[in-house]
C-alpha cells in the first residue's frame, strides 16, 4: 500500500513536519476500505502552516497544531 504525496511548492524533507506512523497505517487502512467501497483514498499532502507558515504532512488540517488552544472543530472540519 502506499500513500501519494503531493505538493505544490518545493521543500526540504529535513524541514517538513511528518505524521506519526500510527496515523500513516491507520490512513491505509481507511484507504483500503474506501478502495473497496469505490470511494477515492485520503492523501497525505505537504502544507504551509496557515498559522504559523510551518510546513507539514497533513491529510485535512490546515494547522500543523501550533496554535490548538485556538483551534476547534464543528462536524469534523477545522475552525480557526
Amino acid at each position: 500500500m502506499s500513500i501519494g504525496l503531493e505538493s505544490s511548492q518545493d521543500f526540504h524533507s529535513s524541514k517538513v513536519k511528518k505524521l506519526p506512523p500510527s496515523v500513516v497505517k491507520d490512513i491505509e487502512l481507511k484507504n483500503h476500505a474506501r478502495r473497496l467501497a469505490n470511494l477515492s483514498p485520503i492523501r497525505i499532502k505537504v502544507r504551509a502552516c496557515i498559522s504559523c507558515g510551518t510546513m507539514f504532512e497533513s491529510a485535512g488540517n490546515r494547522t500543523c497544531g501550533c496554535n490548538t488552544r485556538s483551534t476547534g472543530f464543528i462536524a469534523g472540519r477545522e475552525i480557526i
